[in-house]
């Protein structure tokens, strides 16, 4: 269906074509003895994609390539994904994880993608202490209204596979918090906890880490986040999960962080190197390295090794709102629910 045809269907013919996609992902979850809808469908996804990869990208450089126009489209909030957490496994421990976690916001409301891994390239999660290997998001998250994570996880078993975690958790758009929120998903066979940093006045902070002298590749991990506060901070490279040379390859490279009213402040990224054994929650731990607005790059050395650490600073733009989305916020039916407890037999 084009959507010339889809803006020229009535309102009650988009209302139907609503709820029979929603019929074919809302399930029986075993954990609640409740139907639930597993996707997003918060407005009218007759003919949404919903596997469609959002092709929104970065922003321009910072300030200097910013027309008025484009500074009018920078945005008050963007989101951090801090660590998403399998904190209860009714298979137990160790488990291997497979299946996508991703992100949809405002801009598009299309797949960023956070996770997502193959039967064939499973994550082993040894205890409830161990994160999910993030792969993103490669674009900042903007808060413009809610951001939906919608979770679809499978856990491989010697008899057969089995869905672990399914659901859509919502970060609503409510009053600025410095402090790093938790949201939860109690589904099928797990609890899984995600942990959320909004930040005000986002710019995006773009990573690079090379291995100058030392032996290859970099043993440790790597944070980085929006201040020395380890709560803010995200793991963005693990060498038991990663494999690397001269370039570490961060899993994940972008970083939103705020730039101060105040023009005596700096716009800064926290960067900090870490050995296998260390408590990435201990602030006191590892080397940390500080980049401030318009440096490019620092070099540092932590233990053995002489590290550069380079970044790229681009803002975080919005765009303006799509017909076919107003379109389909307009055309939710109001009469369709779904049923909220599941037959006793």
């Amino acid at each position: 269906m084009t959507m010339v045809e889809l803006m020229r269907m009535t309102k009650a013919e988009l209302q139907e074509l609503h709820i029979a996609c929603v019929k074919g992902f809302t399930e029986l979850d075993p954990r609640k003895n409740l139907w639930v809808h597993t996707r997003f469908c918060s407005f009218n996804i007759g003919d949404f994609d919903l596997d469609r990869e959002s092709k929104f990208g970065l922003g321009p450089p910072l300030y200097d390539n910013l027309t008025p126009k484009l500074d009018r489209c920078m945005v008050s909030f963007a989101v951090n994904v801090i660590s998403v957490k399998v904190t209860e496994s009714d298979r137990g421990y160790p488990i291997s994880v497979y299946g996508t976690v991703v992100a949809r916001d405002t801009i598009d409301y299309r797949c960023v993608y956070l996770f997502r891994r193959a039967r064939e390239d499973p994550q082993i999660i040894n205890s409830k202490d161990d994160m999910l290997t993030l792969i993103g998001p490669r674009r900042g998250l903007v808060q413009l209204d809610n951001i939906y994570f919608e979770l679809n996880l499978r856990v491989k078993g010697d008899a057969g596979d089995e869905d672990f975690s399914n659901g859509v958790v919502v970060l609503h758009v409510g009053p600025y918090d410095p402090e790093p929120i938790t949201r939860v998903l109690s589904s099928w066979l797990s609890r899984v906890e995600l942990v959320l940093a909004t930040v005000e006045s986002p710019v995006a902070a773009s990573l690079e880490v090379n291995v100058l002298k030392g032996a290859a590749p970099f043993s440790g991990k790597i944070c980085a986040g929006t201040s020395e506060n380890p709560k803010t901070q995200m793991i963005v490279y693990d060498s038991r999960d990663t494999k690397s040379g001269s370039s570490v390859v961060l899993t994940r490279n972008l970083v939103a962080v705020p730039a101060p009213d105040d023009d005596e402040d700096e716009i800064g990224v926290n960067v900090r190197f870490l050995d296998d054994g260390d408590d990435v929650d201990d602030e006191d731990t590892g080397t940390l390295v500080k980049l401030a607005y318009p440096a490019e790059e620092q070099v540092c050395c932590h233990r053995a090794w002489e590290l550069q650490v380079k970044v790229s600073w681009t803002a975080i733009l919005c765009k303006p709102m799509a017909k076919h989305v107003l379109t389909r916020g307009t055309s939710m039916p109001r009469d369709y629910t779904c049923p909220r407890y599941a037959p006793r037999f």
